[in-house]
């Protein structure tokens, strides 16, 4: 097989493998990459394509698709490591829902790039040759899925987007990276271990509609109303992004008492980037009241990745207590 013992760059899209020309942004072909990787990694590589659709238009099942792709990539075909590109915008997203439930030792890497391929600041080349080298390198095995960014590794749970224009300022990082590069171009050095990571076993198809409930100030309850009175029999779950350690205006508490009655689980998330959900007052649209109330915790977890999470836990199955210890982090 072509993939055997190979690093598999799955091109998943992104601007990292895109060239810029007017309203196109036509694909590199293969011979480009070669190209652009140094002549000690050429010979490691395979290049496969995957949908160049942009992430705006990715859905929870197509992440899904992807990595049963990467899956049998290695388990199937004997592949090395995989190393999958995407457009910046989700990465984040999309390797974090592969560090849940990524069960295979060898390493999955994704990377991308604020800058369309062939610019003069792009990042094509070295981005791919540090994925790649990381892959081959033996200190990514066994660690879940990675990402690769800013001449560093990094473990998806600590990575927050802050920026989608600056190169230095387009991810932030609560903890230090997994490992760093000798030389922009030179060999991994593996720094540190991520943290425990829990698999979970989906059983049934990603849940299609959880949509995320941002709290602002004076906000009103026109969206949960019409979710009550139109289409919350569609919902399989809600994720409320609330002000601070979690609380949401007043309006909001009738409606979520009426959705969660329709078993619907609903999570609770705080809006700030590196926030924490915390039951520290009681009062109408407190964190603490909507706790109490039923709806799940997400504790750190940002908006995002608590969809996510929950879009996991109820393909495995899990429910009530299960499905609030997993979203808690609490197995």
């Amino acid at each position: 097989m072509e993939n055997r013992d190979k690093i598999v760059v799955l091109l998943a899209g992104g601007r990292i493998v895109q060239r810029h020309e007017g309203h196109d942004s036509p694909e590199l072909t293969d011979e480009e990459l070669y190209a652009l990787l140094p002549d000690d990694v050429k010979g490691h590589v395979v290049f496969q394509k995957w949908s160049y659709q942009p992430v705006s238009n990715y859905t929870l099942r197509m992440c899904g698709e992807l990595l049963g792709m990467v899956t049998s990539y290695v388990h199937d075909e004997g592949a090395r490591g995989v190393v999958v590109t995407c457009g910046i915008q989700a990465l984040s997203e999309l390797a974090y829902f592969a560090d849940l439930v990524w069960e295979l030792n060898p390493p999955l890497i994704f990377t991308g790039s604020i800058f369309n391929a062939g610019t003069p600041n792009s990042e094509t080349s070295l981005r791919l040759t540090q994925s790649i080298r990381a892959a081959l390198s033996g200190s990514c095995t066994g660690k879940g899925a990675l990402i690769c960014i800013q001449d560093s590794i990094y473990a998806p749970a600590d990575v927050l987007r802050i920026s989608n224009f600056n190169r230095a300022g387009l991810l932030a990082f609560p903890e230090a990276p997994l490992g760093v590069f000798s030389q922009p171009s030179g060999s991994y050095i593996s720094l540190r271990l991520p943290r425990h990571r829990y698999i979970q076993k989906m059983i049934q198809p990603l849940a299609r509609n959880i949509p995320i409930l941002s709290a602002s100030i004076g906000d009103g309850d026109v969206i949960l109303r019409a979710l009550l009175d139109k289409r919350f029999e569609e919902l399989d779950g809600l994720i409320v992004s609330g002000l601070g350690d979690g609380d949401v205006p007043s309006v909001w508490v009738p409606l979520l008492r009426k959705l969660l009655r329709s078993e619907i689980p609903i999570v609770l998330s705080s809006r700030y980037p590196d926030g924490i959900v915390q039951a520290t007052e009681n009062y109408e649209g407190s964190a603490s009241q909507l706790l109490e109330m039923g709806l799940i915790s997400a504790g750190m977890l940002s908006p995002y990745q608590a969809r996510i999470r929950l879009a996991v836990g109820l393909a495995a199955g899990l429910k009530g207590e299960e499905l609030s210890d997993y979203i808690t982090n609490k197995r």
